[in-house]
C-alpha cells in the first residue's frame, strides 16, 4: 500500500534558502531509493520559514529503510542547525 510522508520543518530566520538547498539535496538522494515515487516541497503562505515536504513511497518499509539510512542521517545532520525547531514527521496511507 502506498504511503505519503509529510515532514514539516521551520527554518531559523535568514536560513530559508539554505534549508531549501539542503532539501533539494535530500530529494536528489531519495530519488535513488527503492520504492520512492515522488516528492514536493511547499512553503507556508503565512510563514515563509515553514517548509513542508510530501513524499510518496510504494510501501511503508521503503520509507522506513530510507528514514533509517546512514545517507539520510548525514544530510539531516547538516539540516538540523538550520532549524528553529525539530522536524515533525508523519506517514499516512489512503483510507
Amino acid at each position: 500500500m502506498a504511503v505519503k510522508v509529510i515532514i514539516e520543518r521551520k527554518a531559523k530566520k535568514g536560513h530559508e534558502t539554505d534549508l531549501v538547498m539542503m532539501l533539494r539535496k535530500l530529494r536528489a538522494h531519495a530519488l535513488m531509493q527503492p520504492g520512492y515515487i515522488s516528492g514536493e516541497t511547499l512553503a507556508a503562505v503565512d510563514d515563509p520559514t515553514i517548509r513542508i515536504v510530501i513524499s510518496a513511497w510504494h510501501r511503508a518499509a521503503d520509507w522506513k529503510a530510507w528514514e533509517g539510512s546512514a545517507e539520510r542521517a548525514e544530510i539531516e545532520a547538516a539540516i538540523e542547525p538550520l532549524l528553529a525547531a525539530p522536524a515533525r514527521i508523519r506517514a499516512y496511507v489512503e483510507v
